[in-house]
């Protein structure tokens, strides 16, 4: 969730450095915490900021501007300090009011358009046009009658307190915060709170409360769910371990520091909280290892959901990116469906952007080239949307505010269709549900032969996945550890949406297991582009929870979400899923991976959502795909070992395996092999027969494992390769072994 609005990174070890500074710097300064003597002026100069959280009225921004004229003028801007209800610890607003015009009326009685975040220097001496967060609220929406503010959450900017990671004081704040603006006034009595990340967050806290003044929220890729963020299905994100208690402590402490402009007492207030963020560490490593929610009720106090469809009463413009890998798309889909059920008015805006606003889709490193997802009619889409839910205009005028594209003036309601979603290709479309209403319940299954089909197979076979440190994040398909089933190349248009979900038969081999599983569109070429991943720990086979038990070869029936997609494989591409051990979007691998056998055939296969071309025949096209059976993955010194090798290829080829130059292969035995060659260190073993094209040929021959001293270790066993225009590596025939020589 950190992120800074210019797109500068931060490494996580310089977070954790600057955290270690900051810890070792508590000492010095809270002995004086609390005392009533210590100044609170803010501090003199320049603001001094490590990642460019702060309000600085030069920084140029980009974003979309309201095509209205001005209806109201910038008027008087305030800072408020009130005193947080829970504990009186200092809680700092800040507002810009609007003014009439010359012409027109004055009027007391404006919308409040709030930002709350950690994000923010002290806010004396600035206004909200100031301050990155709230500047593109200021400049497009004063001006159109709404007054914009902003609150900065307690520990941060010129607010009090330790600063919590969204915890019961933060969510306690924010709802006072919210109730102050509603209640003053000049206000209308309706609230927003709008923001993205963090600030995307904080909307969910007011609307857990349940405060009767906050008529809607627009959460741009939020987290109301943080533990399900961090340790989804027990597979935790590298930020899991304690990073992102560390960061938001140094952002608390080095960031909102007095050179920032933060007051002498105010800061003494937040560096005396060492014991809030052990906590935080300690709960956050204990859900790292155990994937659960801990016994204190650290987490549970930061789930929001329950909350919000229980006790809100406003409506929601929810806005999230399909490709944000830094706050998964899973955070509120299906969730839609849960507030839709409960009666809250739910407008969805997917769009393929990653963790950032919809108007702000520049190429990375490239201000002038703009992505497929940039909406440059984002700022009056959000008016509109302000104007129903603030100000109560009818939906069937609000084109009278906006004059709509079009040569008929019909008014029209843009939220009317309440879903505004954009496809893997680019195509944006309006529907009433997402996923649409065409989008059928469909299963594709897994094939023995390496092919996604539309009805299962009789029979089942086995594959064995494990890490593979050549690809271990995102492996691609035909990887040597992975299991890859692709289809035969589309004839038109293949659509999928909504969240896929892998069903799968695993055997562990070991007790700490993963599975990851990615989606992929391949094009003729071999050329890939990736729609969604997903992965769990085998703990969390069945979503729940508890961990489960995960016992060595025993079974288990794996459920494996893919991250919500909207997905478009084009004609004459194939749809390819690879089930591996690999990771995905900073998530981690089991601390000790074993090797998993996964089930392929029977009823195998991913679930999905699909609509527009069938599913090609799987008897029309073969791909080139294999297999490999040991009959073992670890062997003492000298044992046999069976290599059963599988080739299905779309064209004849001679064939030839690998295995270790240290192996023994009996190929006097075998009337398969035609000869044994060594080259480059390693032994290719070549078969006697072509593989035959359109079907599925089979070599078996027998190896024995080396028996000297220096033997024990892992050794890598193919891939098979086939002679076709060129020698190429036949996915899924790859293997390792482990052989164990006992010392003398």
């Amino acid at each position: 969730m950190f992120d800074s609005d210019d797109g500068d990174g931060v490494s996580r070890r310089s977070i954790l450095r600057s955290a270690a500074a900051g810890t070792a710097g508590m000492s010095l300064v809270g002995s004086a915490a609390g005392q009533e003597f210590v100044p609170d002026d803010p501090a003199p100069g320049p603001n001094v900021t490590f990642f460019g959280y702060d309000c600085n009225p030069d920084r140029e921004e980009f974003y979309t501007e309201v095509s209205r004229e001005p209806t109201h003028d910038f008027g008087e801007s305030e800072v408020v300090e009130l005193d947080s209800g829970r504990d009186g610890e200092k809680i700092q607003l800040a507002v810009t009011w609007p003014a009439p015009l010359d012409d027109a009326e004055p009027s007391d009685d404006y919308p409040v358009i709030l930002r709350a975040t950690p994000y923010i220097s002290d806010l004396r001496g600035y206004t909200v046009r100031d301050c990155i967060r709230t500047r593109r609220l200021a400049e497009n929406y004063i001006q159109q009658g709404y007054a914009v503010a902003a609150v900065a959450v307690r520990g941060t900017g010129g607010s009090g307190g330790c600063m919590e990671l969204m915890g019961p004081n933060e969510q306690a704040d924010i709802d006072q915060a919210v109730t102050w603006f509603g209640e003053n006034e000049r206000s209308n009595g309706n609230v927003a709170i709008i923001g993205r990340s963090y600030d995307g967050t904080t909307p969910w806290m007011a609307a857990r409360k349940g405060n009767p003044y906050l008529a809607t929220v627009v959460p741009f890729s939020g987290v109301p769910d943080i533990h399900e963020l961090m340790y989804k299905r027990g597979s935790p994100e590298s930020r899991g371990y304690g990073v992102l208690n560390g960061l938001y402590y140094v952002i608390s402490l080095a960031e909102h520091g007095p050179n920032s402009g933060t007051g002498l007492r105010t800061y003494l207030s937040r560096a005396s909280c060492p014991d809030n963020y052990a906590q935080g560490t300690l709960w956050s490593n204990y859900a790292a290892a155990t994937g659960e929610y801990d016994p204190s009720g650290y987490w549970t106090a930061r789930v929001l959901k329950p909350g919000v469809a229980r006790n809100y009463d406003g409506s929601i413009l929810m806005v999230h990116g399909l490709q944000d890998w830094n706050v998964d798309p899973s955070q509120v889909y299906p969730w839609t469906k849960s507030l839709r059920e409960a009666g809250i008015k739910t407008h969805v805006y997917f769009g393929q952007f990653d963790h950032r606003y919809p108007d702000d889709g520049r190429i990375k490193n490239n201000d002038d080239e703009l992505t497929a997802a940039f909406n440059p009619d984002w700022a009056d889409f959000l008016l509109k949307w302000f104007e129903s839910e603030l100000k109560g205009r009818d939906p069937e005028a609000i084109d009278d505010v906006i004059p709509a594209d079009t040569d008929d003036s019909t008014p029209t309601d843009p939220f009317a269709a309440r879903v505004d979603a954009q496809a893997s290709d680019g195509e944006w479309y309006q529907a009433d549900e997402w996923p649409p209403a065409e989008a059928e319940p469909t299963k594709l299954y897994f094939g023995t032969d390496g092919d996604l089909r539309t009805a299962p197979s009789e029979e089942t076979g086995s594959e064995t996945v494990y890490v593979d440190p050549n690809q271990s994040s995102n492996p691609q398909p035909g990887c040597d550890a992975c299991v890859t089933v692709e289809s035969e190349p589309f004839a038109e248009r293949f659509r999928f949406a909504g969240e896929p979900v892998v069903e799968v038969t695993a055997t562990p081999t070991g007790p700490a297991n993963h599975l990851t599983a990615h989606v992929y569109a391949v094009d003729e070429d071999g050329g890939t582009e990736r729609l969604g991943w997903g992965q769990v720990d085998l703990r969390y086979a069945q979503d729940r929870e508890d961990a489960g038990t995960v016992v060595p070869g025993e079974e288990l029936e794996v459920r494996l979400p893919v991250e919500p997609l909207d997905a478009t494989v084009e004609a004459g591409q194939r749809l390819a899923v690879v089930i591996s051990q690999g990771t995905a979007a900073g998530r981690v691998e089991s601390p000790t991976p074993t090797p998993v056998v996964v089930e392929t055939g029977g009823d195998n296969g991913l679930v999905l959502r699909a609509w527009g071309a069938d599913l090609p025949s799987p008897e029309t096209v073969t791909v080139l795909a294999g297999s490999r059976s040991t009959g073992a993955s670890a062997y003492t010194a000298g044992q046999t070992s069976r290599q059963l090798v599988e080739v299905s290829t779309p064209e004849a080829g001679t064939v030839e395996d690998v295995v270790p130059a240290s192996w023994t292969v009996y190929d006097e035995d075998s009337p398969d092999i035609a000869e044994v060659r060594e080259e480059d260190g390693l032994k290719r073993v070549v078969f006697a027969e072509e593989a035959a094209a359109g079907e599925t040929t089979t070599y078996e021959y027998f190896t024995e494992v080396p028996t000297g001293a220096d033997g024990t270790g892992y050794y890598q066993l193919g891939p098979a390769e086939i002679l076709l225009d060129e020698r190429t590596g036949v996915p899924g025939t790859g293997g390792e072994a482990f052989v164990v020589v006992a010392e003398t």
